[in-house]
């Protein structure tokens, strides 16, 4: 159990990060107000007056120190406190996390599912828009485990690289998605709303795993970095030809579709491995 990824970077933080992070053309992380360091790095927590608060000097041995202090302030003694086991508690805290992550993957898939539907019944019957929509997709340079046999093989720590990855991916894509789609015709409400609480939901996911899993993040934004997405595609969303317009949207809606179910499969593989029924 103790091998486990979590083990060493659980964070017991109720405040995740308040805001997404956007990443520029360059794949670097875009500055915020709230924020003023360049790469988030992972902090570690400490005990502080029956709160959880972020120290970055301590954290490596908190485990230690939390066990050393019980023995200490238990010799002796009759104390309830220190008879649970410390790893059984942070598997159950890890459980809970996959839980509520696969409540919103999947939640997020669903959705984009159902956009993707309604846009194709809609603006796509008789074109062939489907022919490169898998070759446009803007996440396809990096090497993701495509299928649940794939997945399975891939351990723990790159299931959560590659889910953080895509979240990031699609932060820009959403930002500029979901104002543009409000100005079209014949989409549904439902297709309006939809987009807008998958970018929500998306933002609470990320925010889960940073705080979580908060020593991934570098490598994920150096993956990116290395990738050199061309994010100004998504600056605008606007063509002077229609058909082309169409287009572009049916590929977005289709690569959402495809990246949320990727990230819907990795999130359950994680969780069914921390209730080890897999």
């Amino acid at each position: 159990m103790a091998s486990w990824l979590s083990l060493r970077s659980i964070q017991c933080s109720t405040c995740p990060p308040s805001h997404p992070i956007r990443l520029t053309p360059h794949g670097q992380q875009e500055s915020s107000p709230w924020d003023h360091s360049t790469v988030p790095m992972a902090p570690a927590p400490s005990f502080r007056g029956h709160q959880w608060t972020y120290n970055p000097i301590r954290g490596s041995c908190l485990l230690l120190l939390l066990v050393v202090s019980n023995l200490v302030l238990c010799q002796g003694k009759s104390c309830p406190s220190c008879s649970p086991d410390v790893f059984v508690s942070l598997q159950k805290s890890l459980t809970d996390v996959f839980v509520y992550a696969l409540s919103l993957s999947h939640d997020i898939h669903n959705l984009s599912t159902i956009m993707f539907n309604e846009f194709d019944e809609k603006y796509a019957q008789g074109k062939l828009y489907h022919i490169n929509a898998t070759k446009s997709c803007h996440t396809n340079s990096f090497h993701t485990p495509e299928e649940g046999d794939k997945a399975q093989q891939t351990n723990n720590e790159d299931l959560i690289k590659w889910t953080l990855v895509l979240l990031y991916c699609w932060n820009n894509p959403l930002y500029y998605l979901v104002p543009e789609i409000q100005s079209m015709k014949n989409l549904s409400e439902a297709v309006v709303s939809s987009a807008e609480e998958i970018e929500n939901m998306s933002e609470k996911l990320e925010s889960l795993i940073e705080t979580h899993f908060g020593k991934i993040i570098f490598p994920v934004l150096k993956t990116i970095h290395e990738a050199r997405i061309p994010w100004s595609r998504f600056s605008s969303m606007k063509f002077s030809n229609e058909d082309r317009r169409i287009s572009e949207y049916y590929n977005l809606f289709y690569c959402l579709r495809r990246d949320s179910r990727k990230v819907d499969m990795y999130i359950n593989i994680l969780e069914c491995r921390t209730r080890k029924t897999c």
